[in-house]
């Protein structure tokens, strides 16, 4: 075999490939709530086999879902919009940055490095003073 990850089916299911939405291929809710799909931004990429329904040659492909668990399939001679379609699923790949640095992947890390950094600006006595730096020229006190 000449991909090992051929040899795994996570799910198998029939489709329709939309006639209107760029060739897309829904999965259907059912096979979602079994692989623990959620909606999500950047979300995974789907490696697949897809053929035209009862028979036919397995095309192996690589997609992005979409947000709501939607793929695209690209332009295949023997399978045309409007088509059924036969489809295994055979992994859900997580779409990560291969050059984001570790520490500063996550929102959480990214804040506290940007306040760690707002506290060394040499600004030492928070609120307590900010109407003398906006107003220098008026007295306060």
């Amino acid at each position: 075999m000449a991909n090992a990850h051929l040899s795994t089916v996570l799910a198998e299911f029939e489709a329709t490939v939309h006639r209107t939405k760029n060739r897309l291929v829904a999965i259907p809710a059912e096979v979602q709530r079994r692989l623990r799909m959620q909606r999500r931004q950047n979300n995974h990429i789907v490696f697949y086999s897809i053929r035209p329904k009862g028979n036919g040659r397995w095309n192996h492909r690589l997609s992005f879902l979409t947000y709501v668990n939607e793929f695209s399939i690209p332009d295949l001679p023997h399978i045309e919009p409007g088509a059924d379609v036969e489809v295994k699923i055979r992994r859900l790949i997580p779409d990560q940055d291969a050059l984001a640095d570790p520490a500063t992947s996550n929102a959480g890390a990214v804040l506290c490095s940007l306040a760690q950094g707002a506290a060394q600006d040499g600004c030492v006595d928070g609120s307590r003073n900010v109407d003398a730096y906006l107003y220098p020229d008026e007295s306060h006190g």
